[in-house]
């Protein structure tokens, strides 16, 4: 395993659109991680403050924003670093001709399913924006804020499957 976590056997990509969403993606990827970190933080100190009687009162809306950012700015590294689940026994089974051809088709149907996803998030987003649409909380949240890291994840993971398509599907792991 490269320090990535791609695999071995996948060369580095050759085409521009390939090298930025293998840097976008890992880009990305630190940010979820970080995310992970900043969950952590904030439980921990909300555990802290607890025992003296006192709360944060916004640590589960905080949290749980931090949580979607990092599920979805995660996407992309995931599928890169070959962490998607997959019926290895069947896909390893397929002769090299009929495993190329399932992963254009994957990868095809993959893509043009997450670009749709794209365009309604971001419609979504746009109309929360519009509308002002607030968090029923505390912080009484725009809700265009948390769902835009939302879109992003979305158009990174986009990005990284029309590199691959790019690139002629040798490098999908």
């Amino acid at each position: 395993m490269h320090s990535e976590g791609k695999p071995a056997d996948v060369p580095p990509p050759t085409t521009a659109i390939g090298r930025i969403a293998d840097k976008v993606s890992t880009a990305a990827g630190v940010v979820a991680g970080l995310c992970v970190v900043g969950i952590l933080l904030i439980v921990c100190a909300e555990v802290v403050l607890r025992q003296f009687k006192h709360s944060m009162l916004v640590t589960d809306e905080i949290a749980g924003y931090l949580n979607a950012a990092l599920v979805f700015l995660g996407l992309a590294y995931t599928l890169k670093s070959g962490g998607f689940i997959r019926v290895e026994v069947v896909y390893d089974a397929m002769p090299p001709a009929l495993r190329m051809i399932a992963r254009w088709v994957f990868t095809s149907i993959a893509t043009v399913f997450v670009g749709t996803i794209l365009y309604y998030a971001a419609v979504h987003v746009q109309y929360a924006f519009v509308q002002d649409t607030r968090a029923v909380s505390i912080l009484d949240t725009p809700e265009w804020i948390p769902q835009s890291v939302m879109v992003v994840g979305i158009a990174v993971l986009f990005l990284q499957l029309v590199a691959y398509l790019v690139e002629r599907v040798r490098n999908v792991p």
